[in-house]
Parts: C-alpha cells; structure tokens; sequence
C-alpha cells in the first residue's frame, strides 16, 4: 500500500501463471488495468525471468493506504466449487484500510473488489489490522485499530460490528497481532501501553505501560508480533526499545535499545527448531537479526553473539531518507529465515537471513581458532581467509527486488506464502469460535464501549475484580485481572502439550 491509495501485488511467477488468462483480463476494470500496466512499465525490474511479478494495481482509497492483511481460504474442489476444508490454504482475501476511513475488502482468487464498507463514525481513521484465528482456513473474525483508540471487531460473514474493545487513549492504537489460537491479541498505541485481549470474552486481561526514556512523554509501540508458536511475543517502541518476552514466565528473552536515528520501524520473528531470532527494519535502513533466549550471563560472558547486522546501515540521516525500512514480514512456510522487506524507496525485497542465523550459531571460539592458526600458516591460509570474508557478506542475501513504479512511497505491506496449517500451529485451539460477550467489569483503563445497552449481555452473576500488579520486565508494570491472567497463560500451557502430544504420535 502506498501513500497515493494504491494497492499493488505481486506473486510468484508459477502461481501467477493459474489466473493470467484471457477471461480473467477481460474482466478486469480498464482503469486498474491501465493503472498496472503503468506501474509495470515504470517499475525497475521488467525481465521476464524475475520470480516476483505485479498481477494487480488498484487506486482504492482517497489518502493514503494505512494497513494492509491477507485471509487465507481453504482451496475449492469439484464441479461445484466447494471448500475442502482439509486441504492446504490458499490466499483468500484482502482487507485494505484507508485514510477515509474507508475498508476495502478484495477476492485473490478472482482478483476483484467483492466489498467495501465505511469504519463507525467518531471512532477515527483505521491504524492496523489483523484476521482472527490467522493460520487458519477463513478466519472468521477481522480486527481493525483506529486513531480513537479503540478496536473495532468484524465478523467476516456479513462484516458487521461485534465488538468496540476500549483499551488505549485518544493518542490511537498503532498496531495489532492476533494469538495464533485467535483466542488472544495484543495491541501497542501511542499511550505507552501494551494490551492484552481476551476474545472469547471481548475484554481486557492486562496492560503493560512501557516506561518512557523522555520525561513527561509516553513510549510510542511502533509494531507486535507473536512467535510462530504463540509462545512468545516481540515489540519494538519510537525510542528504540527491542524487547522479546516470553508469554507464560514473563521473562525478557531480548532487551536492548538502538540509537534514535536507526530506530526499528517494524519486527519479526524468524528461525525454528535450531534456534528464534528477530528480525529489525530500522528508520537509517540497517537490518539487525537478534538472538531470542533466556539471557544468561555465562554466555554473555563467553562471548556468545547475540547480535548480527545483515544490511549495515545507511549513514547520514539525510542519505538514508530513500532507503529507510518501513516494513518488515517473515515468510512461513519453506525456509524459516525469508523475510519480506519494503524501504521509502518503494523497493521491496525478498531477503534470505539464513547466513546471519548461522553466523551467530556458530561457535566464536572455533573461530578464533581458525584465524590463529590461519595466521601462522602459508599463502594458502589467505585464501581460506578470503573465503570466511564471502560468507560475511552473505549475512543476508536479496533473492528478488521489485518496485513499485518509479518509486512510490509504501506506507504497509502484508505477505501470504504457501504452507502446511497443521505443521506449526496446533489446530484443536480453533474448533471453537470466537464468542463476543460484554464484560461487566473493566479495568481502569478502559472507557466506556458506544454500543447501545441492549446488544450488551447481562453477567449471570457479579464478581468482586481483584486488580494485582506484577513485575513483568526490567522496570515494566503490569495492571491485571488475576484470574484473567491464569486464563491466558492456561491457553498456551494446554497449546503447549496439544503440541507434544501431536509431536508423539507423528
């Protein structure tokens, strides 16, 4: 998405090649048609050969283009067109959002608009948006963030409101991840204050405020993610704050602070069994790659590299301003170090972060080795030299670069790849719905929902709500429900052993 309104995708060259054909074209409206030949001719890279090709371009909003997700569909088979549900998902459908306050909704199997509808009046310009549950053949739920601060939830059947979820200030939420079991989401805004959802009841179970290096200002959560499998979750501030934490302890597995100028835009996780590690888009375009692990100062001690930079940055904030990244997405499926990038430049990327993963797994003693015995040996040793220099510079290698036309400026992006939904996530925590219910309490953060007091469900029975306040960072506080959050912390335990016993019997 850009900062014209206009919505542009590529996919790989063999997928593309199942729905390029002369119908499809057709139907195609001539001015998007136009619009894609347009950004296609002006786009740097026009080799037929190129794995990444532009399939669609559309002028969608009047302002510029504020998020972007990917639904996936379950693939259709027989005469009939059903949804075999048992298959492997295919990209279903796209939810654009828009400065107008507007919601586009499109088919990526038919390549065609099949909705649009406008955001509830009063509640501001969509921020960020994610499906609920997201690995998972057609979610049934859509979560959009405003600039009022609060979270409005749709039921992708016929995209009515469910739910209007009061949680940050006035200032606006500024980005949304949904738990791979869609029972849980996170939230960051502009208020310094981390969310915790809990959406089988449609309420707050805790919020995290991040303490501000500046007086009398609050940290400003510029991106969230969860882990892959919804044991641990990332987020990175306007100050420059990295923190990876895990979800069930509470333990930081990742703090660290980056200078303001090269501060991270946008993170994500990557790597798998072998070793977790994240991936930063960083505003001077450098591209760090951390190691996430309980932090042990025996290892710290022994030199053990917790940090590589794969995209050295660009100095000078002045000549960064075209290669600043703004975006930043992992890939499943496939290898478990592709990332998907895009700069102000209106270059996007696919980037392979293997070399730095392994560069930080391997033993800096047997280096140091290396190279002692590399100096005191023969002209031949300096080639062996030369050759450890070639592996430094393919920390990251760019496999496929595109832009968008001659350089429009992207303001989000979303990534789809094909993959297995039974081989990360575990599917029985999304046999049961998201069930909405208004919750009588709420905490003292939360103000008041603006649905009318009939649609709002009445508690069979009140409770006293208990408030405790527990250390969850370095200096962090947390403000929570205590039953709320043993019920958080009970899904991912119950997540956990579904997956062991899965890994058992296979």
């Amino acid at each position: 998405g850009t900062y014209d309104g206009v919505v542009a995708g590529w996919d790989t060259k063999g997928h593309v090649g199942k729905f390029d054909d002369d119908e499809e074209k057709s139907t195609k409206p001539k001015k998007n048609q136009d619009l894609l030949d347009m950004l296609q001719s002006a786009s740097r890279v026009t080799d037929d050969t190129s794995y990444l090709k532009m399939n669609f371009a559309m002028a969608v909003h009047d302002g510029s283009v504020r998020c972007l997700s990917i639904a996936s569909s379950a693939q259709q088979s027989g005469p009939g067109g059903k949804l075999d549900e048992t298959s492997n998902p295919t990209p279903g459908a796209l939810l654009s959002a828009g400065f107008d306050e507007s919601l586009a909704i499109f088919s990526l199997v038919k390549r065609v608009q099949s909705g649009e509808l406008k955001t509830p009046s009063n509640l501001g310009t969509p921020t960020c948006s994610d499906f609920a549950p997201p690995y998972t053949n057609s979610p049934t739920h859509a979560l959009i963030g405003l600039s009022s601060g609060k979270i409005v939830i749709y039921r992708r059947k016929d995209w009515s409101v469910e739910h209007v979820l009061p949680g940050h200030d006035e200032k606006g939420v500024t980005c949304i991840s949904v738990h791979p079991s869609g029972k849980m989401a996170l939230s960051g805004g502009r208020d310094g204050k981390i969310c915790l959802w809990d959406l089988m009841r449609g309420r707050l179970a805790f919020v995290n405020k991040i303490p501000s290096n500046q007086r009398g200002r609050k940290c400003t959560v510029n991106h969230i993610v969860w882990s892959d499998d919804g044991n641990r979750y990332a987020y990175c501030t306007h100050e420059g704050n990295i923190t990876a934490r895990e979800m069930e302890s509470g333990q930081d597995l990742l703090d660290i602070t980056l200078p303001s100028a090269g501060r991270a835009n946008q993170i994500c996780f990557i790597g798998g069994d072998e070793g977790l590690f994240l991936a930063a888009a960083c505003n001077n375009g450098g591209l760090p790659v951390f190691a996430v692990g309980s932090i042990d100062e025996n290892e710290e001690e022994e030199g053990t590299r917790r940090a590589l930079m794969a995209i050295e940055p660009v100095e000078g904030v002045a000549s960064a301003r075209e290669d600043r990244l703004k975006c930043i997405r992992s890939v499943k499926g496939g290898s478990d170090y592709f990332v998907v990038t895009a700069n102000s430049g209106g270059v996007i990327s696919v980037i392979d972060l293997e070399g730095a993963a392994r560069m930080m797994l391997s033993d800096p003693n047997e280096e140091s080795d290396n190279e002692s015995q590399h100096s005191g040996g023969d002209s031949d040793r300096s080639d062996d030299s030369a050759d450890d220099e070639d592996d430094e510079e393919f920390a990251a290698e760019i496999l496929e670069s595109v832009r968008i036309g001659s350089g429009a400026r992207v303001t989000s992006i979303a990534v789809w790849s094909a993959y297995d939904s039974n081989k990360d996530v575990d599917t029985d925590v999304f046999e049961e719905e998201i069930d909405i219910k208004e919750d009588e309490e709420e905490t003292s953060d939360s103000e008041e929902s603006n649905e009318h007091p009939k649609e709002r469900q009445q508690p069979s029975k009140k409770r006293k709500n208990i408030t405790t306040t527990v250390s969850l960072g370095r200096e962090g506080e947390i403000e929570m429900d205590s039953k709320s959050l043993e019920k958080a912390r009970a899904l991912v335990s119950k997540a956990k052993k579904r997956q062991k016993r899965k890994a058992k019997k296979s």
